[in-house]
């Protein structure tokens, strides 16, 4: 299931971002605010559609891990509020 979170969020980055599939396949496990691939007001509308796709809700404690801003990192919360 981690991997189609992850797909999805790739996906989402491609589309959202000026970056290359490529390269976000390449930084996993980056911060993915530190390279560029969105802002902050983005930052809100990918919250919001993963609450949407996925049906999850996001306490605030985990917007202080630091596994939250990385794309496998998110992937695993997400995973996770899923269970």
């Amino acid at each position: 299931m981690k991997n189609d979170i992850m797909e999805w969020i790739i996906k989402w980055f491609t589309e959202h971002s000026n970056a290359e599939e490529s390269d976000i396949r390449q930084h996993l496990n980056v911060n993915y605010l530190d390279m560029g691939y969105i802002d902050s007001f983005e930052f809100i509308t990918f919250m919001g559609d993963i609450e949407d796709k996925f049906g999850v809700q996001f306490a605030n404690d985990q917007f202080e891990d630091r596994s939250f801003s990385t794309i496998e990192g998110m992937a695993k919360i997400i995973e996770g509020l899923m269970k």
